[in-house]
């Protein structure tokens, strides 16, 4: 009887870091079930990923980085920066503000912690390489976004 492989994972040298910064927030998730969130996108997307970072912030903080960065003087729930270009070498860093989450997730009825983990999916297909400009790349991350906050 011959043995059967499992699928190899790509990351498993691979890096997720967790800051929380925000300055009176807990996470409401664990830190493994970021990195899980993390390594679902990046495992289901055939991604390589070398190291990606994922801060937690407060709404003070992601719009001074928002208009840093992005030219943008408001509030957002998420930012992601992709550090690489190569698809087999993905590195970048996310920045979620707990603050912006929180309230989402009372203001779609999907809860704090269910929200949480859609926007680190949605980080995570930003990184992987999925846009959200049209109203048809809307459509598919969102599908991505269900799908794994499914698994």
């Amino acid at each position: 009887m011959r043995k059967v492989k499992k699928k190899e994972k790509f990351h498993t040298k691979s890096l997720i870091l967790i800051n929380n910064s925000h300055p009176s927030y807990k996470l409401p998730i664990s830190h493994k079930n970021v990195r899980e969130s993390v390594s679902k996108v990046m495992d289901g997307e055939d991604c390589r990923f070398n190291e990606i970072i994922v801060n937690f912030v407060n709404d003070s903080a992601i719009r001074k980085i928002n208009i840093a960065y992005l030219n943008h003087n408001y509030n957002t729930d998420i930012i992601t920066f992709p550090y690489s270009d190569k698809s087999n070498e993905i590195e970048g860093e996310i920045f979620i503000s707990l603050d912006s989450v929180k309230k989402n997730g009372i203001f779609y009825g999907s809860g704090y912690k269910t929200e949480l983990r859609r926007v680190i999916i949605h980080g995570s297909l930003h990184l992987a390489g999925y846009k959200d400009a049209t109203k048809k790349q809307k459509e598919l991350i969102r599908k991505k976004e269900n799908f794994y906050l499914s698994l």
